[in-house]
């Protein structure tokens, strides 16, 4: 059963969150950031939760995000029904993330957000669930803009679109692109306990990253890594290796997730640079599981301010 189409365009109240210091150190850590940027202030580093730290990692706007998302993603009205909401929930995967940096986030920050549903979009194989959430300051100023793309396998039409004899739905078959020339590779080792960790963290308690029996109920082979947490850490990644550390300069970060992660994983970023744009760099990346060359987040982006 599909997805009330009803709440396409619906709004919610806005919600206030105020800014720890705590919060932003829990977060950093669970990605594994060591960031001086999200732990020292003026110099002084921050090595206990009661000293001031400088601004949050971009992506730290989920952890408040999520719990009206969680609410939103399992209302039985959206689902048709009770029995249909929780088999829904358990079917429900990260498809997409694109997010917006406007101002960096800062303790003591008190922020406001509003949540919207933005579309119902059938997939074929599914219901893609789009949800946009716009952060604003005190003084009324955008802080961070997040489009989720939540994707509940199941319950779509079974109708892919038509595709011509040569697979690009009438247009002309295209060369193979050339690979691009790197700006930066890195290789993250994902930590065997991050699900436990980051859960904790970003308040996505989801059980299929944390009971390997509520994972296999879903179909999947265990525990997986949380989309966010992989694009939170390919984030870190992107920051370190080409923006000299400086994640105020990450404007934006687009990222759709191709395959699941699992804690123990070794998965490779590798970017290069697409093109200039209104004075700012793009970035595409792809990110591959070392052991059998899966992408698990394939043709993402990022815009960057350019080093000066």
């Amino acid at each position: 059963m599909g997805l009330n189409k009803e709440f396409i365009g619906r709004e919610y109240e806005p919600l206030v969150h105020v800014v720890s210091t705590e919060d932003i150190i829990d977060y950093a850590w669970a990605i594994g950031a060591r960031n001086l940027s999200y732990f020292n202030y003026n110099g002084a580093f921050a090595y206990n939760h009661e000293s001031v730290v400088g601004m949050a990692p971009p992506s730290y706007a989920v952890t408040y995000e999520l719990p009206i998302l969680e609410e939103l993603w399992s209302d039985p009205e959206l689902h048709g029904g009770e029995d249909q909401a929780k088999q829904n929930v358990l079917m429900l995967v990260h498809g997409d993330q694109n997010m917006k940096f406007y101002k960096p986030i800062r303790p003591g920050d008190k922020l406001t957000y509003r949540t919207k549903i933005s579309a119902i979009e059938d997939k074929g194989s599914g219901e893609l669930l789009r949800i946009n959430v716009l952060t604003t300051n005190g003084n009324g100023d955008k802080v961070v803009e997040s489009d989720w793309g939540l994707f509940i396998r199941g319950i779509g039409s079974g109708q892919k679109p038509e595709k011509s004899a040569n697979g690009n739905n009438g247009s002309k078959p295209k060369a193979p692109a050339e690979p691009p020339e790197l700006a930066f590779r890195d290789v993250i080792r994902v930590p065997e306990d991050i699900t436990y960790r980051y859960s904790k963290a970003s308040n996505d308690m989801n059980p299929i990253h944390i009971d390997p029996n509520v994972a296999k109920d879903a179909g999947l082979s265990g525990i997986i890594v949380h989309g966010l947490c992989t694009m939170s850490m390919t984030m870190r990644s992107i920051i370190e290796s080409y923006l000299d550390s400086d994640p105020g300069r990450l404007k934006s970060l687009g990222v759709r997730f191709t395959a699941p992660v699992y804690p123990g994983d070794v998965i490779i970023v590798d970017g290069w640079e697409k093109e200039q744009l209104n004075g700012n760099m793009v970035l595409g990346f792809d990110v591959t599981r070392k052991s059998d060359g899966v992408k698990v987040i394939k043709g993402g982006t990022a815009e960057v301010t350019v080093s000066k």
